[in-house]
């Protein structure tokens, strides 16, 4: 009895299959890329808006927009709402809904900004705009970029001509107040004195506060 093999048509018929299957594949992950960039090219022109916006409102004010505005903006019910009229007639907010993050000098409930951040994370990290060697360390490693947003939150962003988004900003309310360190394995805030390492912080001992090194004898 002769055993019974593929035929040639029939070989030619998987392989078509599975032709068909990997262009498909191909097909989808290059949408995903695609989708992701358009987003990014939004978040990009957003962003520019907003730089656009707060340039004009210091023009008015000659002051960039205090922690209370800045507060209501990062609001996610604001999104797509007239908050910020008439420097901008809708408050845009990211793609996936959350509101950018915004970052100032200034302290205090109405206190005057000489300078601003806008931040985003885009979601191609080929991004050209993405600094090169751009830090995604595992959370102890990131630095801060002003405010709540660090290099763990964002990878992109504007700011106002005299300062660069990508400069370390320590949060003014960190430095209102005198400094501290965190020790996580005891789970405690102590005097900076002596504050060496990768786990000082300065002000009110939160995550926003932290820096890699602070006081004397920084290594």
């Amino acid at each position: 009895m002769k055993k019974k093999g593929f035929t040639l048509v029939e070989l030619l018929i998987v392989m078509a299959i599975l032709l068909m299957m990997a262009t498909m594949m191909v097909g989808t992950l290059n949408s995903v890329g695609i989708f992701n960039k358009a987003r990014d090219a939004r978040r990009k022109k957003d962003i520019g808006r907003i730089k656009i916006a707060f340039e004009d409102y210091y023009n008015d004010k000659s002051c960039y927009p205090s922690p209370t505005i800045v507060s209501n903006l990062m609001l996610a019910t604001n999104c797509g709402t007239g908050v910020f009229k008439p420097w901008l007639p809708s408050w845009p907010c990211d793609p996936n809904g959350t509101p950018y993050q915004i970052a100032t000098d200034a302290f205090g409930v109405n206190a005057c900004a000489k300078w601003f951040k806008v931040l985003t994370k885009l979601e191609n990290k080929s991004d050209a705009d993405i600094p090169v060697g751009w830090n995604q360390g595992d959370g102890w490693e990131y630095y801060t970029l002003g405010g709540s947003a660090t290099s763990a939150t964002a990878n992109f962003g504007v700011s106002s001509p005299n300062v660069v988004w990508s400069d370390v900003r320590i949060d003014p309310e960190c430095e209102a107040y005198s400094g501290c360190y965190y020790r996580p394995d005891i789970g405690l805030c102590n005097s900076i004195t002596g504050c060496v390492g990768p786990n000082c912080y300065l002000g009110l001992c939160q995550d926003k506060c932290r820096m890699e090194c602070c006081g004397s004898g920084c290594e």
